[in-house]
């Protein structure tokens, strides 16, 4: 990896998260530990060999770390050092940055930890107010729990390297849907019911619900330049 040889610490920084793919890769580690087979399905668009390499780097550099799970897991995975994981702020800036960039959805690829950390980005404290909410969003084979408590948002993946949650640990709501189906409710207005309706999305519970939830969350506000 080249470095910029600058001691600003914004180069310096970029010295170690700076190489395409990277902080991708740290995005879907921001939940938990993955394995390598986990990450190369969240991030469609990385070949085998940069996956690799990438990896390499951010466990060189003490971003990551690999160990080995003991049963019943029994898997080798990746996870974020406490350095590593002191980074979450920064793509939630990132990501709130660049909400209004353009962006064809449909032609993109957006994995559950995307969403998840979106749920972060936009979470609009004075807008959810004194709401109490619990949603279990389902992804397929990833899960998140949501709840949102008197202005507290608090996200916590369940299906954590293909393990079932816990028996008897279940919402009153839950969302069966794919991550961009779940960002048009939450961010497009698409009426969860309708969704239902369309086969798109399977709901557990009251859509009233989803409803409420969606209202909790925020955009943030268009730059009156630049875009």
């Amino acid at each position: 990896m080249k470095s910029y040889g600058d001691a600003c610490g914004i180069t310096r920084a970029l010295d170690v998260i700076g190489d395409r793919w990277a902080l991708p890769v740290v995005r879907e580690l921001v939940f938990g530990p993955r394995r390598y087979s986990d990450l190369a399905g969240a991030l469609p668009g990385v070949s085998t060999n940069i996956l690799g390499d990438r990896l390499k780097h951010l466990a060189a550099t003490g971003v990551v770390r690999k160990r080995r799970l003991g049963p019943p897991a029994a898997a080798t995975v990746y996870e974020l050092t406490s350095w590593g994981a002191a980074l979450e702020p920064v793509l939630i800036a990132l990501g709130a940055w660049a909400a209004h960039t353009p962006i064809e959805l449909e032609q993109q690829s957006f994995s559950p930890a995307s969403f998840a950390l979106s749920l972060k980005t936009t979470f609009d404290a004075q807008a959810a107010g004194e709401a109490q909410l619990h949603i279990r969003f389902v992804m397929h084979e990833d899960a998140f729990d949501v709840s949102i408590e008197r202005g507290t948002l608090r996200v916590d993946r369940m299906r954590d390297l293909g393990l079932a949650p816990t028996p008897g640990d279940e919402t009153s709501t839950q969302v069966h849907a794919d991550p961009k189906t779940l960002a048009a409710i939450l961010y497009a207005g698409v009426d969860p019911a309708e969704a239902v309706r369309a086969g798109s999305a399977r709901i557990e519970g009251s859509p009233d619900g989803v409803v409420a939830f969606a209202q909790c969350f925020t955009l943030p506000a268009a730059p009156t330049e630049g875009l």
